[in-house]
C-alpha cells in the first residue's frame, strides 16, 4: 500500500503529526494482510511559501534536517517492524508535492521561481463556513501559469546540475547512514527497509514524441539524461547500502523502450510500473457507462501483460506500485464538492478486481509481478471532516498538489477487502505451489 505520508503522522505534534491515528491505520492494514509500504523518505523546503507541499519538510534547506520529523521516520519504520512490514523508501520525487527534483534545482539555481503547473490550494474558492475545512481548487499561486511540460522541464534539470545532484546524494546517505532513535537499528542494516527508491516517477529528459496506444509511449531516445542518471544514483546508493534493493520508481507508461534501458542496470533489483487509466486520459469518473469502465479494464490488462513481458525479457521482478480510481464521482457531479466520500465504488471495485487480478494472474503463470500496491491508504480521513492542522495538511491519501479524496482508499472501503482477498490467494498459492 502506499502510504506516503507516514513520517509526518508519525511526527511530534508540535510538527503536526497524529500518532494516534498513525497506529490506528498500520493496525487496520495489517488485519488487511498488506505487508509493504510505499513511504517518503525525503521532502523538503523553501525559503518562501510553497502552497503544494508536505509541510513541515524533513530536510528544510541543503544540510539542514527538521530531526522531529526525521524522528517521525524512525517511529513509522519501528511500528512498521513490529507489523512485520517492509517499506520502499523513497527518496525523491519528481512532483512539486514533497519539493522533489524542482527544489533541488530551485536551491541550485539560487531560489528560482519554480514554474509550478496547477496545483490543488486549500484556500482557494469553494469555501465552507469553518474556516480549514476546505474545499480549495486547483490553482497557480504566485507564478503564473505552467503547463506540466515547462515544470517537468525544469524539474529534470537536475539530471545535469551538478550541484543539485551533489546536495541530492548528500541526502541519500543520511538517510541511509541514520541510526534509529526509536530502536537502535542503522537504516542501511534494518530488514523493514526492504527498498531504497531513487524517485516517484522520474520522467524522460529530452522526449523525442509519442506512439503506441493513447500516444503514450516514447519514442526512443538513447541519449536520454534519464538513463545515465539511473545509473549514477543506484550505483551510489548501492555502494552506501549493499543489503538491501533498490528500484527507479518508473511508472513505465514511456513504453518498452524505457522500460528496458531503465531498469537493465545491475544495480536496480526490480521494475516498476504505476497505472492511471483517468489520468492518462483512459477514463472518465463522470461517466457511468460500462463501456468507459471496460476501456480502463482493458487499457490494464494490457499493460500488465505486456510490462510483464518486458521485465521477463530483461531477468527483472515486476511490482505494480501504484494504481487507482476515483470513486462513482458521478455522482457527486451537482453537490458541493466532487469527490465526496459518499459516492459509491462500482467502478472503483470492479477495476480493483480487474487489475489486482491480471497481475496475480501473471505472477501465477510465472510471469513478472510479483505484487501490487495500491494508491493510497486514507484510512479515518474523510473529506466531510477534514480539519486542516496549523502546517495547513489534512493528509489524505492524496497528497497536497491534488484533490483531497480523489483517490483515497477508506478503511471501509470494499477495494480493502479485495486486497485482502488478493494476499489470501497468493499465499493459498504459495502453499500449494511452492510449500
Amino acid at each position: 500500500m502506499n502510504y506516503w505520508a507516514c513520517m509526518n503522522l508519525a511526527a511530534d505534534e508540535s510538527q503536526g503529526g497524529n500518532y494516534p491515528r498513525l497506529v490506528e491505520e498500520l493496525d487496520q492494514m495489517a488485519a488487511k494482510g498488506i505487508n509493504h509500504l510505499r513511504i517518503m523518505a525525503a521532502s523538503e523546503g523553501s525559503p518562501t511559501p510553497e502552497p503544494f507541499r508536505m509541510n513541515p519538510p524533513l530536510l528544510q534547506a541543503p544540510g539542514q534536517y527538521n530531526e522531529k520529523v526525521f524522528q517521525g521516520l524512525d517511529r513509522c519504520l519501528d511500528e512498521m517492524s513490529k507489523r512485520g512490514m517492509r517499506a520502499t523508501m523513497t527518496l525523491n520525487n519528481e512532483w512539486q508535492w514533497s519539493g522533489g527534483f524542482g527544489q533541488y534545482v530551485s536551491w541550485a539555481k539560487n531560489n528560482a521561481i519554480i514554474p509550478y503547473p496547477p496545483s490543488w490550494n486549500m484556500s482557494a474558492p469553494p469555501k465552507r463556513a469553518r474556516p480549514g475545512t476546505g474545499w480549495g481548487d486547483y490553482t497557480i499561486q504566485g507564478v503564473d501559469a505552467a503547463q506540466w511540460t515547462e515544470f517537468t522541464s525544469f524539474a529534470n534539470l537536475i539530471y545535469n546540475t551538478s550541484q543539485a545532484e551533489e546536495w541530492y546524494k548528500g541526502h541519500i546517505k543520511i538517510v541511509i547512514d541514520r541510526t534509529n532513535t526509536v530502536n537502535g537499528r542503522k537504516y542501511k542494516e534494518d530488514a523493514t527497509i526492504m527498498t531504497w527508491q531513487l524517485a516517484n516517477e522520474p520522467q524522460a529528459s529530452d522526449p523525442l514524441g509519442y506512439e503506441g496506444p493513447y500516444k503514450l509511449y516514447l519514442k526512443p531516445n538513447s541519449d536520454d539524461l534519464l538513463f545515465p542518471w539511473v545509473d549514477r544514483i543506484s550505483t551510489y546508493i548501492r555502494s552506501l547500502a549493499p543489503k538491501q534493493l533498490i528500484n527507479v520508481g518508473l511508472e513505465s507508461k514511456q513504453g518498452e523502450y524505457y522500460f528496458k534501458k531503465a531498469h537493465n542496470f545491475s544495480t536496480v533489483d526490480y521494475a516498476t510500473t504505476h497505472c492511471w487509466v483517468q489520468n492518462w486520459g483512459i477514463y472518465d469518473m463522470y461517466n457511468s457507462s460500462n463501456a468507459n469502465l471496460k476501456q480502463a479494464q482493458d487499457f490494464a490488462k494490457a499493460f500488465v501483460h505486456n510490462s510483464s513481458q518486458w521485465a521477463i525479457d530483461i531477468g527483472k521482478p515486476l511490482l505494480l506500485e501504484e494504481f487507482g480510481m476515483a470513486r462513482d464521482n458521478w455522482e457527486n457531479k451537482d453537490k458541493e464538492y466532487p469527490y465526496l466520500s459518499s459516492a459509491s465504488t462500482s467502478h472503483k471495485d470492479a477495476y480493483f478486481e480487474t487489475i489486482i487480478g491480471a497481475a496475480v494472474d501473471s505472477f501465477e503463470r510465472k510471469g513478472a509481478y510479483v505484487g501490487t500496491c495500491p494508491w493510497a491508504y486514507g484510512g479515518i480521513w474523510r473529506p466531510e471532516t477534514q480539519v486542516e492542522n496549523e502546517f495547513g495538511m489534512v493528509w489524505a491519501g492524496d497528497p497536497p498538489h491534488e484533490s483531497p479524496g480523489w483517490y483515497d482508499l477508506y478503511d471501509t472501503d470494499e477495494a480493502m477487502n479485495i486486497v485482502a482477498r488478493q494476499q489470501q490467494e497468493v499465499a493459498q498459492w504459495i502453499d500449494k505451489n511452492d510449500g
